[in-house]
C-alpha cells in the first residue's frame, strides 16, 4: 500500500523590505527560513489562543 500523503496548506505573503535579510541574520546553523517562519506562526497562534476567551465558559456579569 502506498504511504498516506500529508496535505499541507500554502500561503503567500508579502514581507516588508529587509525582513528576509533580518531573518537570515538570526537563523541558527542548518535552520531554514521556512522552519523559522512556521515556528513563529505556531508560537503566535498558541499565544493568541491562550489569551482568547473560552467560548464554553459562562460569561460573568460584572
Amino acid at each position: 500500500m502506498a504511504p498516506r500523503k500529508v496535505r499541507h496548506e500554502n500561503i503567500n505573503l508579502t514581507l516588508p523590505k529587509g525582513a528576509k535579510a533580518r531573518m537570515d541574520a538570526v537563523l541558527q546553523q542548518g535552520e531554514c527560513r521556512l522552519n523559522m517562519i512556521r515556528a513563529a506562526i505556531d508560537k503566535e497562534v498558541a499565544h493568541r489562543e491562550k489569551a482568547a476567551p473560552n467560548p464554553t465558559e459562562p460569561k460573568r456579569d460584572g
